[in-house]
Order: structure tokens, then sequence, then C-alpha cells
């Protein structure tokens, strides 16, 4: 039996003796989350993108550096600073020093965070023989997704605080792929431990050793995760003695156990809850920009949306107002790029397809379909934190795009099977949801409309592909100019609205409930939540 497992064991018996609930003791002296998805891994390397990997990330672990919520600049965190090479290939970090790893039940470590742990943490993700690449599986979905290891090509330890990252080609976002909440710091003492005397190198993504300023105490798959506070946090050890993230996937259910008091902070309330929320003088709700956008995604490989004029029609006859109204209940942004406001490089200047039927008749009938035509849109019938309601704003599209004479079939499916028909292209339209992994623009443009996304496991489901267009990505990334890289992707969104192989329709705001004593509070923008500097009155 592992030694978790042991103390998993005891602490069950304990909590049987004394009739308390898991959460009871979080209560008093800590806060409860209630979130809507879980995972039994706790390493953010290995998982896909969820609210609960966000979160989690902020709690147990550290990156090197962090996006400052406020200014949405770089800080540093396990790096106290960093330098770039004049050719873009050599980012060379300086390590924080004291900085010690988490004490736990099945793990004490022996020395002080240093380069060997970030040369570990990411060589386990570079290299395919590395000791650790494929306990979890062989997938880092982050990662994978943007071509990590064609971009970087080695980490490498100069001092024992000092690290390089040797990269392949110049590319301006890798600071931003650094600072996402995938990119942790694991423990290589940890690591050789498990090799040397535990055995079960599973632990090392399930029995999480970070640095976090909070520290696994307690988990039990798919019902909670107790943390506690990190007593040696090298910044400033956080307000909260526990923190429980509760697995509660119903809407419905978290809202009652925010009002019931058996959670503090709930995670994606529904929008038609808002109001009760609001209205309760025990509750507050906090709402702010987030980096994603819903989206109409219109195959222009094969006819009629090949033709751009009614590709153009299609975005005029949707009426965005509506949408906000009756899907979003005023927690989204109207959206005119598929760059969230939010976004550093987002065009400001550029207009949004404005809701006009008529000219949207005059456009199908310049381009011979005066009678209109018909067509399917494929959609995942399930609620998201970036579109509460996917069905319902398909059925409104759907009504809109009725009255300028195109008929739209509906196909509600599973995202498996509905993404394996968006491979093939056998959609016409396809309503799609993306939320940034990273705050960097690149993360949001090139995989959903580059040519290369177009490759069987990629998310260009338009099509689409224009060399100029990826021209601008590429300049983009091949340097460290801030106005530069703001310029070429300026362009590239006015390219977007020209050419219309998608249609951004809304940018979801990010909402949290929680009581009103409950302080200090963050969202980053790219999702999760953090209680570094949480406290409770």
């Amino acid at each position: 039996m592992k030694l978790f497992s042991l103390m998993h064991c005891l602490g069950a018996v304990i909590l049987l003796l004394t009739g308390c609930k898991p959460v009871e003791s979080a209560k008093t002296s800590g806060a409860v989350y209630c979130v809507d998805s879980f995972s039994q891994h706790l390493n953010p390397q290995i998982l896909g993108s969820s609210p609960f990997v966000a979160s989690l990330s902020q709690q147990v672990y550290n990156r090197l550096i962090e996006i400052n919520p406020d200014t949405q600049r770089l800080d540093g965190a396990l790096a106290d600073n960093w330098s770039i090479s004049r050719n873009g290939l050599v980012y060379t970090f300086n390590l924080r020093r004291n900085v010690p790893f988490h004490h736990t039940a099945w793990f004490t470590p022996q020395r002080l965070f240093n380069a060997d742990d970030v040369v570990f943490s990411f060589q386990r993700i570079l290299d395919s023989n590395h000791p650790f690449h494929s306990v979890s599986g062989t997938r880092y979905p982050f990662f994978d997704s943007r071509q990590f290891a064609e971009v970087l090509q080695d980490v490498r330890k100069v001092t024992d605080y000092q690290v390089q990252f040797i990269l392949r080609h110049p590319d301006a976002s890798f600071m931003a792929t650094l600072a996402s909440d995938y990119a942790v710091i694991l423990s290589a003492e940890y690591g050789d431990y498990l090799q040397r005397q535990h055995g079960d190198l599973q632990d090392m993504d399930d029995l999480p050793v970070g640095t976090g300023p909070f520290q696994l105490l307690e988990q039990r798959p798919d019902e909670y995760l107790r943390l506690g506070r990190n007593p040696d946090y090298w910044d400033k050890a956080p307000p909260l003695e526990q923190l429980v993230f509760d697995y509660t996937p119903r809407a419905s259910k978290r809202l009652a156990k925010l009002f019931t008091g058996e959670c503090q902070v709930i995670a994606t309330p529904a929008a038609s809850q808002l109001p009760f929320i609001r209205n309760n003088p025990r509750t507050e709700l906090d709402i702010q920009s987030n980096m994603n956008t819903t989206y109409l995604a219109l195959n222009t490989r094969q006819k009629p949306l090949n033709d751009v004029r009614v590709r153009q029609a299609i975005a005029m006859a949707i009426n965005r107002d509506n949408l906000q109204q009756a899907v979003f209940y005023d927690t989204g942004e109207t959206a005119s790029s598929l760059l969230p406001p939010a976004s550093w490089a987002h065009h400001p200047n550029l207009d949004e397809y404005y809701y006009d039927p008529d000219k949207a008749r005059a456009l199908l009938k310049e381009a011979g379909y005066p009678d209109g035509f018909d067509i399917t849109m494929w959609v995942q019938p399930i609620a998201k934190t970036y579109n509460p309601n996917a069905s319902k704003t398909a059925q409104l599209i759907r009504g809109d795009l009725a009255r300028i004479g195109i008929n739209v079939q509906l196909v509600e499916t599973r995202w498996i099977l509905m993404r394996a028909n968006l491979q093939e292209g056998k959609h016409d339209l396809a309503l799609l949801s993306w939320a940034a992994d990273n705050a960097d623009p690149d993360n949001f443009l090139r995989p959903l409309l580059s040519c290369e996304a177009m490759r069987k496991d990629g998310n260009n489901y338009s099509g689409w592909c224009s060399p100029e267009f990826d021209a601008h990505l590429d300049n983009a990334l091949a340097t460290q100019r801030l106005s530069q890289r703001i310029f070429e992707y300026q362009l590239s969104q006015e390219m977007i609205y020209q050419y219309v192989p998608v249609i951004p329709l809304a940018h979801a705001l990010m909402v949290s409930a929680y009581w009103r004593n409950m302080h200090n509070i963050v969202m980053p923008p790219t999702g999760g939540v953090s209680f570094k500097k949480a406290y409770r009155e």
C-alpha cells in the first residue's frame, strides 16, 4: 500500500470517529471552493485545459515567471530576472534562492529549489527517453499544441541558480508559454527518490510536490481535494490555513452549497443564476474580462461558403445583441475580433459586422443565391464557461439566418464525434469556442486559422489557408519589439474581418461567486483562481 493511501485511510478513520465531514474544518480555518471539473492526476503539465487545472496550478505550483493580473506584464516568480539574446534564441534565467519544496507525508526534501529542478521539469516534456516522459501517457496537451519540442532545442544548467533555454528559431511567444499554468516546476529530487526507493513513478503526477502557497493534504478522486497552507512559502504564507476543492459538477448544486455555506466560493455559476447571487445579502459576484472567444467557423472549402460575399452575409445576419441578452445575460462582450479586449494585441478600431439583414440579403443575391440555400451547423450541446448555452446560441443563429433565406439544420453531438466530422470537412458551419492557455495572441490566431492548423489534429475547421496571414503571424514571432508584434497581429485581424473564415460572436466574462467575508480572491485572465492572498473575515 502506498504511504499516501495509508495516510488517507487513517484520515478516513479519524473523520468517522469524530463524525466530521471532510470540509468541516475548512469552514472555520479556511475556505471551500466548489468546482465543476476534477482530475485524479494533479500535474498540470499532462492535463488539458479546465478551470480546475488552472486553479490547482496557482495553488500548488510555481512557474519561472507569471502574468501580473492587473498589468498583463510578466513578473518574476521562481526566476528573479532574465535576459534574451540579440538573435532571440537564448533565454537566460537567474533563479530565486532559498525556495523550499513542500514537506509532505510522502516526501521530505533534503535541498532547496535550484536549476536541476528546472531542467528536470522541461526535459521530461522534451526527451522521449526521460524516465518520467511516459508515466502518465505520452501526451502533454498544452505543449503539444504549441509544438514545444519543435521550438525548444534544449534547456541547460549553467550554474546552480542559472538556466538557459535554447530555441531552434526565434519565438516571441515563448515567455508566455513559460508563464502559463502548465509550465510548472517539479522537484528533481522527488523524481530521484521515486526512482531509487519508491518505485511508483506515477506518484510524481498524483502526489504532487511543488513550491506553491498550498500543498496537498488529502485527496478523494471525484469528491474533494484538501490543501493546507505552506508555512515555508518563499513569498508570504497565505492567510488561509486550508483550502478544499469540492467537486460539484451541477451548477444548481454549486449555487445551493454557496447559499447554505457549504462552499465559500463557487466556480462558473450559470448566467441565469446571477440575479439570485446579486440579490443575496451574503454573497458577491466577481466579473472580469477573460481570454476566450465563441465563434462560428465557416467551411470555406465548399459551396456556397467558398464565396466571401456569402460569408459576409451570414456575419451581417446574426444579431449579436440578442445573443448577449438571451444567452450571456450581459456577462459577455460582443466580439469584433477573435482576440478579446483583454489581449494586448486586440484591434481597437476593428468594427464588428453589424446586424443588417437587408444588406445580408443583397449580398446573397449578388452572390447568386437570391432564394437562399440549405446548410448544416454542428454544435456541442453542453454549457461551458465561455458559452453558457451552446444549444440556445445555435437556435438563435438559425432563426437569424432563416430571415435571410438560409435554412440551417442543427447537428448536436458529442465533441469526439463532432471533431471527427469537422476534421473531414463534413460540416458547413460549426459553433465553437476557444479559451487561451497563455496570454500571447499567437495562441488564438495560429491554432484556429493558420495553414499548419489544417492538419488532421489541428483546429482550423474553416479550411481557410492564407500564406499572407501566416506571414504576419511568423513576423510577429520573429521580433521582440512589442510595437511590431501589435502591428502584425492587427493586420492579421483585418484579414479575418475581410475574408470572414470565422465569425467572432462573443467574449464571455469570467464569473465567480463568493461570500462577502471572502477577500483578495484573484482571477487571472487565462482562467482559474488564485487564493494566495485570500483571507476570510
